[in-house]
């Protein structure tokens, strides 16, 4: 019987007990007992939910691109993925980066890692010994890629990017003169910086895509400008970067125009 279930010994039977004092009795054991049973249930559950907490404290979530998951990384582990290099074996993936607390990313934000990431990718396939990531890496120069079918031809090094060293996410962007632009003016402009409003804003809990944002947008396959859209807030902080860029500019502004958006242009 559900009344009994607190009942260890005959004696804690009240059940067809005529005398009220010692049914009452019996009955207030048995209460007690519950009350006691519940209590400690509760105290155990709150402990192991804040051992729980505790150890997600300790770890912090990161997408993992290889395996196509979310991976609990040590916070020291995850803080080194801002690191120039991360060794492969160590994070146990070729790229990883945090994720924000609320794990809410947009489409727009992973097209646009996406687009680089595959530039990426198609380079690395004919240049051994290289690694593209979103971790930047070492400064570097390219060799003669002309007499290669495998490459896209906006992707083609230019001679700036053949004896400039420069980061390889510069490498990633699909027009000529935008990347020998952004090579010409390093070291006048933070690249944290820049590559925080490209998709930095992965890992900071922005889950919104306001009109001011600071990014790229890419709608069609990412080795072609056509497909890339340069957002206002883009155009205002780093407008520099296009000049002279007129195809970047034309596919914004097609792109805008989709919108019913007014056109950018460069000041």
């Amino acid at each position: 019987m559900p009344q009994l279930m607190e009942a260890r010994a005959s004696d804690d039977d009240w059940t067809g007990m005529t005398d009220a004092a010692s049914r009452r009795r019996r009955q207030t054991r048995l209460n007690t007992r519950a009350y006691r049973r519940r209590k400690a249930e509760q105290a155990a559950s709150k402990a192991e939910k804040m051992g729980t907490q505790t150890a997600r404290m300790d770890t912090v979530p990161c997408w993992d691109e290889e395996n196509q998951q979310v991976a609990l990384l040590p916070a020291s582990v995850a803080r080194a993925i801002d690191a120039p290099v991360i060794p492969k074996g160590r994070l146990h993936s070729r790229l990883l980066f945090p994720l924000s607390s609320d794990h809410l990313i947009t489409l727009i934000q992973v097209n646009t890692l996406r687009a680089i990431m595959t530039n990426g990718h198609i380079l690395e396939e004919v240049l051994p010994k290289t690694r593209y990531d979103c971790t930047g890496g070492a400064l570097q120069v390219l060799p003669n890629l002309k007499n290669l079918h495998d490459v896209p031809e906006s992707l083609l090094p230019t001679r700036c990017q053949s004896l400039v060293p420069h980061g390889a996410w510069i490498d990633c962007l699909p027009h000529p003169g935008w990347r020998d632009n952004f090579i010409r003016a390093i070291g006048t402009f933070d690249e944290k910086d820049l590559a925080s409003d490209i998709a930095g804003w992965l890992s900071k809990g922005t889950g919104a895509i306001e009109p001011g944002m600071r990014g790229l947008i890419v709608w069609s396959p990412p080795w072609h400008h056509t497909g890339w859209e340069v957002s206002e807030g883009f155009m205002e902080k780093w407008g520099w970067s296009v000049r002279g860029c007129e195809e970047v500019l034309e596919a914004t502004n097609k792109w805008r125009e989709i919108r019913g958006e007014p056109p950018l242009r460069v000041t």
